[in-house]
């Protein structure tokens, strides 16, 4: 059967590509799979007239420890890389495609820009930030110590900069089309961001989220950023803390529940979430993550729950 046995569990394995996958892939695709005693079942196409996203079922002969299912995961991750195609490994189980809430990083997942790199543009500190949110996000620095140099940074700029932001955000493509078809199947959505309030709680609004959580920058009497932050950060913990909150919340088991992020304050998350996608992320990030997807439409992610391209643009439609 589709589920396989407790004897030969079954593993859904989705792949996507910005362009058409090849047979020669596929037969040495298959040849890995060998390696591992995984045989292919069943093959589809997601995609209408070309061949950029494909899934395959696939069972293993003997239960793959959770060691070796992590070595499985990885060689396909790796040829995949090889060849510019995601291969993303899922253990089919009943609630694959029952996903019931969805959390999102926003910054360089849901926009293509980080905010405070953008208020500092503003302030005339553009480069001293970026140099430290790109030592932040690749892991190298701790996340609460970059917050605090970065926001200190800002000091003395008017609050009026977040407007200047809003008004030039870019969106990533295919993130509206994610949220509405999200919507319409009846999940609950979530921005959890290491950025800012302002920002998060216009995002929630044009996206139509159900929850937006991110850190608060102080502003003065006088409408000007004192340089420190107000409350508790959210930093990769919270972010973890956030999400389990919100499926109690909602009365959703964690692994009903698919996170996205790019950052390393974004990897406990991640590995919360029962789907946990890396997403464009950092080279550390991909490297510990279970999921990766380098595509440009942040929609893709609904392959991964077997959605076709056709059901896609029908969840879509205005």
């Amino acid at each position: 059967s589709m589920l396989g046995t407790k004897k030969h569990p079954s593993y859904v394995l989705t792949l996507l590509s910005e362009s058409s996958i090849s047979a020669d892939f596929i037969g040495k695709l298959a040849q890995t799979l060998e390696m591992y005693s995984v045989r292919v079942d069943a093959l589809s196409r997601l995609s209408e007239s070309t061949l950029r996203t494909i899934e395959m079922n696939v069972s293993a002969e003997f239960a793959l420890s959770s060691e070796a299912e992590r070595s499985f995961r990885t060689a396909l991750y790796s040829f995949g890389k090889e060849h510019s195609v995601d291969v993303a490994v899922q253990k089919e189980s009943i609630l694959r495609r029952a996903k019931r809430l969805v959390v999102m990083d926003m910054d360089s997942t849901m926009i293509q820009q980080e905010v405070i790199d953008e208020l500092a543009r503003y302030a005339g500190v553009y480069e001293q930030v970026e140099a430290i949110t790109h030592r932040a996000m690749g892991g190298s620095m701790d996340f609460n110590e970059s917050l605090r140099q970065r926001v200190s940074m800002l000091r003395g700029s008017p609050a009026s900069t977040f407007d200047q932001v809003i008004k030039n955000l870019v969106y990533t493509e295919g993130v509206k089309d994610l949220c509405r078809a999200l919507k319409r199947l009846g999940y609950k959505l979530a921005v959890i961001s290491g950025g800012f309030t302002a920002i998060t709680n216009h995002v929630k609004q044009e996206l139509k989220l159900d929850y937006a959580f991110a850190n608060t920058l102080e502003v003065g009497e006088d409408g000007i950023f004192t340089g420190r932050t107000q409350g508790p950060i959210v930093n990769a913990q919270r972010k973890a803390d956030l999400l389990q909150t919100i499926a109690q919340q909602e009365q959703i088991s964690t692994d009903q529940v698919i996170a996205i992020g790019d950052g390393a304050n974004d990897l406990p998350m991640l590995g919360t979430a029962g789907l946990g996608i890396a997403f464009n992320a950092k080279p550390a990030v991909q490297a510990a993550a279970s999921f990766r997807i380098n595509q440009r439409r942040i929609d893709s992610v609904l392959y991964l729950l077997g959605f076709s391209e056709a059901e896609l643009r029908s969840l879509t439609r205005l």
